[in-house]
């Protein structure tokens, strides 16, 4: 059963490669504004007026991606039926969009490998957005998990009867018309594993650092009053 919208990636054609030259990655966070704004805006209203609102949680007014390169990739989400579904999506970065970079480690991965992991990551994710453990944050996360080099090392495993998804995680099997035709499967997997864990603590702790919670973002505060006025008349 497919998903209710489709991934968008707007990197140009190519070969994924996880044994490229290294490169930093960067989480980044901005405040929304614009159409993706309204969403969130209404996210939020949503939240308030069905009684499920709880200051604590994060804002979904600031924003969490990876940037690598020219390119961030990112976790957005669409209202329909009345609910929020989340899909993958990436694009040329634009620093009027007054981007805030946290360096967090290094890849290997080329374009084509990190969107590829991107829509990897979606593709494991709840299709509902949830504020709390379904959100642009779990998405990041997990997406730094896959590409990053931190604490991995590459092996070949034996022959296997599976294409490579994700730059080197077994996907879709090869031409079932050809039982015999095999390929040599490139595997990660963690060497250093508390190097790795590290490099995802420090992330968490700078996305939950650097988000206000729904209590004390201002834009919030506006729809409460709001909500109030309305229950007053």
């Amino acid at each position: 059963m497919g998903r209710h919208f489709q991934n968008v990636s707007r990197v140009p054609a190519g070969e994924p490669n996880i044994n490229d030259a290294p490169r930093k990655v960067y989480i980044a966070s901005r405040f929304v504004g614009g159409k993706l704004g309204a969403w969130t805006l209404g996210l939020i209203a949503d939240l308030i007026s069905s009684g499920h609102y709880l200051g604590s949680m994060p804002s979904p007014n600031y924003h969490w991606c990876v940037l690598v390169g020219d390119y961030y990739h990112q976790l957005q989400a669409t209202k329909q039926d009345g609910k929020h579904w989340n899909w993958y999506d990436n694009n040329v970065k634009d620093w009027t969009d007054k981007w805030e970079l946290y360096e967090v480690g290094e890849t290997r991965f080329n374009d084509n490998a990190i969107a590829s992991a991107g829509i990897q990551a979606i593709q494991d994710m709840d299709e509902v957005y949830r504020l709390v453990g379904n959100n642009c944050q779990k998405f990041t996360l997990k997406l730094l998990d896959i590409i990053c080099a931190d604490g991995r090392k590459k092996v070949y495993t034996s022959y296997s009867r599976h294409q490579l998804k994700a730059g080197f995680i077994p996907g879709e099997l090869l031409d079932e018309s050809k039982p015999d035709e095999k390929v040599e499967v490139e595997v990660a997997f963690v060497e250093d594993g508390s190097a790795h864990i590290d490099l995802l603590d420090k992330a968490f702790e700078l996305m939950d650092e650097k988000t206000p919670t729904l209590a004390e973002d201002d834009k919030v505060k506006e729809i409460e009053k709001g909500e109030g006025a309305e229950k007053k008349e």
